[in-house]
């Protein structure tokens, strides 16, 4: 198993996000997330990879988890180049940098704070794929990317099933049922 959740829950203070959660995902899977807003997607998303703890239960993981928050964060100042060079060597991974930029028809040597917040979402990407994390926690991945990078969205999370595990959070069922091989929904009696 890549992921393994044993008897989650998650409170707030008095309040309670989602109580006793049990859930196992394998390489090869993708699961989607649904709910409304509020529901815990995003908390979820947190406790698997291991930025927030648990109030109850037992996560587990395998490999390298890496998470893409919605929106993603990057240092403004640098360039698209500058930040999957730093990710490579940060996670002693080689990879075509280049050709990752290429794919997702960014530029090369333009800092961030110049990217609309659609290339920061292909930005994301590239570097998920580029990193090739046994684990992909996704937060909305559609949101800010026009068709063209909705296409290249489901391509690479096609291409990531055949090494790793995904799962994703998002409002758009169509996406889900594209990707997913099952749902887990939140929020709802």
């Amino acid at each position: 198993m890549l992921l393994r959740l044993e008897a989650v829950s998650k409170r707030f203070g008095r309040d309670w996000v989602f109580r006793d959660l049990t859930f196992a995902l394998r390489r090869g899977e993708a699961v989607a997330l649904l709910g409304p807003n509020g529901s815990g997607k995003t908390t979820l998303l947190r406790l698997m990879a291991g930025l927030l703890r648990p109030t109850r239960g037992r996560v587990a993981r395998q490999g390298l988890a890496l998470y893409l928050p919605s929106p993603p964060a990057f240092h403004r100042h640098l360039t698209a180049r500058e930040h999957l060079l730093h990710d490579l060597a940060f996670y002693g991974r080689a990879g075509d940098w280049k050709g990752a930029l290429e794919r997702f028809g960014l530029p090369e040597n333009r800092p961030l704070a110049a990217f609309s917040s659609g290339m920061r979402k292909r930005l994301a990407l590239a570097r998920l794929l580029l990193l090739r994390p046994d684990l992909w926690l996704l937060d909305e991945p559609e949101t800010a990317l026009d068709a063209e990078g909705r296409g290249l969205l489901l391509e690479v999370l096609w291409e990531a099933r055949k090494e790793a595990g995904v799962v994703l959070a998002t409002h758009d069922r169509a996406l889900a049922e594209a990707v997913a091989d099952r749902t887990l929904r939140l929020g709802e009696a």
